[in-house]
């Protein structure tokens, strides 16, 4: 066997990943630019099962989120995780697993990712970096604690501005200029860790909340390919400034002001695109 020739060295090892997500369009967008990246390894996937609350079932949840928000709302998180998993597929883009053997990754699906099995499959998967994007479970301490080099987040609005669960929506009913993302670390705190990059970006006023939505956290995922080198030298980030704004999942009332808006959820175009593998256009610079 030769030996490496004098003055080389062997390039560092990838940092073992593991993403967390609900999975659809925007999980998959984000494990695509991930699995892209060379210095990370995704070594393991936790999709959340959850539907409002960790102790309903599916149905209850649905139930729960058709009360609070309505039956167009609650169609198009159906649309953005469910539907968006079987076009991806029949359109051929890269999809967020389901099952373990599947896709040869190890696949955790949980209500809660804090429980006792939960804490077990991380610290199996002794991962280095723990990324979340549409994950709607918030971790506490004892998960946050074990990825070596830390917990980001890319959540699709400009922290500390809008924190909660669907700032784009939000957004776009206030007929607001600007979008943005941010990647921060993660805390025990909702949407409240410090910051690693963000990203404004103008609203196209065609663009539905899906369609925006995807744009994020496309946008979200290239700006975490790039903070991974300073963030591995130990880049800490910036504390975010002031307590900012929290916004909860959308009401009956928001929905219908939404719509006397002309402001659309998710459109039949945006579907179509997806099953012919066609992805969201880069916003512009």
């Amino acid at each position: 066997m030769s030996e490496p020739a004098a003055g080389s060295s062997a390039a560092p090892a990838r940092l073992r990943t593991v993403l967390c997500t609900c999975g659809g369009l925007y999980g998959a967008l984000v494990l695509r630019r991930l699995r892209s990246c060379d210095r990370l390894e995704i070594c393991a996937v936790v999709r959340s099962t959850r539907v409002l609350d960790p102790r309903f079932g599916f149905l209850q949840g649905a139930a729960a989120q058709v009360r609070r928000s309505g039956i167009a709302y609650s169609l198009y998180l159906w649309c953005a995780t469910t539907l968006a998993d079987w076009l991806s597929a029949l359109g051929g883009a890269v999809a967020v697993p389901a099952h373990s053997p599947a896709s040869g990754l190890p696949v955790l699906a949980t209500r809660n990712l804090n429980d006792a099995e939960g804490l077990s499959f991380l610290a199996g998967c002794a991962p280095d970096i723990l990324v979340s994007a549409f994950f709607n479970q918030r971790l506490n301490a004892a998960v946050l604690a074990l990825p070596t080099r830390g917990c980001l987040n890319i959540h699709p609005s400009l922290l500390p501005e809008a924190k909660g669960v669907d700032p784009v929506f939000q957004a776009i009913l206030r007929a607001a200029p600007q979008l943005g993302v941010t990647v921060h670390f993660m805390s025990p705190e909702l949407d409240a860790g410090r910051i690693v990059a963000q990203r404004s970006i103008e609203r196209r006023t065609a663009w539905s909340v899906f369609e925006a939505t995807a744009v994020l956290f496309r946008e979200g995922a290239e700006l975490l390919a790039a903070a991974i080198e300073p963030v591995e030298r130990g880049a800490t980030g910036s504390p975010q400034s002031g307590a900012g704004s929290y916004q909860s999942w959308p009401t009956p009332e928001d929905r219908r002001n939404f719509r006397a808006r002309g402001g659309a959820l998710v459109r039949i175009a945006d579907l179509v695109r997806l099953a012919r593998g066609r992805l969201p256009a880069a916003p512009d610079r």
